[in-house]
């Protein structure tokens, strides 16, 4: 189960700084469980914020609101 505190720090980070994480984690021929999982929650991410920009937008600011 994902967790969402994750994805939105994720998300406040950037489509920039997510894409050079996804492609570091892929350029990892073996990947431990932790890093496979960190790797799926990016492109999800990732699809989220292609797909869903201003949903994403006011997620993290009722986020950071709320913390």
């Amino acid at each position: 189960m994902r967790s969402v505190d994750r994805d939105v720090k994720a998300m406040a980070q950037g489509m920039d700084v997510i894409d050079k994480q996804i492609d570091i984690l892929s350029g990892n021929t073996k990947l431990r469980k932790a890093e496979r999982m960190r790797l799926e929650r990016l492109n999800a991410i990732k699809k989220q914020l292609i797909d869903h920009p201003k949903d994403c937008a006011k997620l993290v600011k009722v986020h950071n609101e709320a913390t």
